[in-house]
């Protein structure tokens, strides 16, 4: 799979990462690139409810994993998929998981992709641990934060885990930074103003953008209707776009971004 990877992730969770990177698959998608977009969360995995795809219990093939489709230009692959009831838990051990990403990667149907985009959960643990191991070829991972003091912190600490696996950072996007309310258009900074471009400064990387709080993001994802494609002229679609248009550029500059390393798990 000769595809650009972006690993998207976050120091800790409710940052809105599956957001962007929902969002991200379907812009590209709709440029007319191949996408593949694999859901890396094993406990949690929500991609396919916010793109409007429904567990299937798919059963496991010799031949291999059939990702589902919901749009043309996009493939996508969650453990969700292979739930018959999305209310069942997933209560698995680091070694069962790594098999499963390792799976989800390498036995696949993705054909062709120009993306592939991996959604992590938070924190850098067993997923994106094994995420890292996994993957060849070009990869450069895409930092979300918001502007609290502690999602920031944790930013910095999961800059510092790819650099020490060589692992380029394209940059830093900052979610719900700040709400306009609707009735008197007063503009408040409900988790602070904490300035992520100062942090991007200080980790040496580009400040991709800032969204807004809007409530019409939650509902869009809730009806399984990506934010881009149900209101493509509002405010944090816009932002989308150009965060999305900016890793595509910076990655392009930066290829080859080839992992070197190696991890040993214990």
């Amino acid at each position: 799979m000769d595809a650009q990877k972006v690993l998207i992730i976050a120091g800790k969770g409710g940052v809105g990462k599956t957001t962007i990177a929902v969002n991200m698959a379907v812009l590209w998608a709709q440029e007319g690139w191949q996408v593949g977009l694999l859901d890396a969360d094993i406990h949690s995995p929500t991609i396919p409810r916010m793109l409007g795809i429904h567990p299937q219990g798919v059963e496991g093939l010799a031949e291999g994993i059939a990702p589902a489709s919901p749009m043309k230009g996009l493939k996508v692959v969650s453990m969700a998929l292979f739930l018959h009831n999305e209310e069942t838990p997933i209560a698995w051990r680091g070694p069962i998981k790594q098999g499963v990403i390792k799976q989800f990667i390498s036995d696949s149907h993705w054909g062709d992709l120009d993306f592939l985009i991996v959604d992590l959960p938070a924190g850098t643990g067993d997923e994106a641990m094994s995420a890292v191991h996994f993957l060849k070829g070009a990869i450069g991972a895409l930092i979300v934060t918001t502007p609290q003091a502690l999602s920031l912190r944790e930013a910095r600490r999961t800059a510092t885990f790819f650099r020490q696996h060589h692992v380029p950072i394209i940059g830093l996007a900052e979610n719900m930074v700040d709400y306009t309310c609707p009735h008197c258009e007063q503009v408040v900074t409900p988790l602070g103003k904490n300035d992520s471009k100062q942090v991007a400064q200080e980790l040496e990387i580009p400040c991709l953008g800032m969204i807004a709080i809007d409530p019409t993001i939650a509902q869009c994802a809730d009806r399984g209707i990506p934010l881009v494609k149900a209101l493509p002229q509002s405010r944090a679609a816009h932002t989308l776009r150009e965060i999305t248009r900016q890793c595509k550029e910076l990655m392009q500059e930066q290829l080859p971004l080839t992992l070197i390393t190696e991890i040993v798990y214990t």
